[in-house]
């Protein structure tokens, strides 16, 4: 396995504390603690923990706009609101940390996230504004927010990251009596998918 930098070795870290303590709660300190290294080290690379911050969170946004765009240019207006949905929750499923992270941010009001995270974020949506667009205009969907359709997508799917220590409660609780087995993410992103085409189409 190549060796990483110490730069990168900072982002990985840093992406961990901030998925579970949050951005508040993150301290240089921690971080530098857990990279072994000292606090000014990391201080050579980031400006302060605001610019470390947009360092860990800009990229993934990006990416996952850029996975968005690619995947929905192809179809029928189903087809591509498919592809949207199936996108943004494989996206999360194979990115927990980002899935933590944007969890934490819906929580506080979108607070801490820097502005070029939002840019990024609103290509997003633009790509699902124009699919509802193509779908309303084809008779196929009747109008909706897609604030909305983007709520119905991103609820549940970063709920399903974040409840799971809750429903192993519950289950220890009811001894499975009311719970079924746990949910494979994939199905429930399917599941998902068919619901909110069937609840627009018209």
């Amino acid at each position: 396995m190549a060796k990483i930098s110490k730069k990168e070795l900072i982002i990985e870290q840093s992406r961990k504390s901030f998925s579970q303590l949050g951005y508040e709660l993150t301290s240089l300190e921690s971080i530098a603690k857990e990279c072994g290294i000292t606090k000014p080290a990391i201080y050579y690379h980031f400006k302060d923990k605001a610019t470390l911050y947009k360092a860990v969170v800009c990229p993934e946004f990006t990416a996952l706009a850029q996975k968005i765009e690619e995947s929905t240019q192809i179809g029928n207006a189903v087809e591509r609101l498919n592809a949207y949905i199936h996108t943004f929750g494989e996206f999360l499923i194979s990115n927990p940390d980002f899935s933590a992270i944007f969890a934490r941010e819906i929580a506080n009001g979108s607070k801490t996230i820097p502005d070029e995270c939002i840019e990024q974020l609103s290509r997003t949506i633009k790509q699902l504004i124009n699919i509802l667009h193509t779908g309303t205009s084809e008779g196929v969907f009747e109008e909706e927010s897609p604030f909305l359709v983007q709520m119905m997508i991103v609820t549940p799917l970063i709920s399903c990251h974040t409840t799971r220590p809750l429903r192993e409660r519950i289950a220890n609780f009811t001894q499975n009596e009311i719970i079924p087995l746990e949910p494979h993410f994939k199905n429930i992103i399917e599941s998902l998918s068919k619901k909110i085409i069937k609840g627009l189409q018209c």
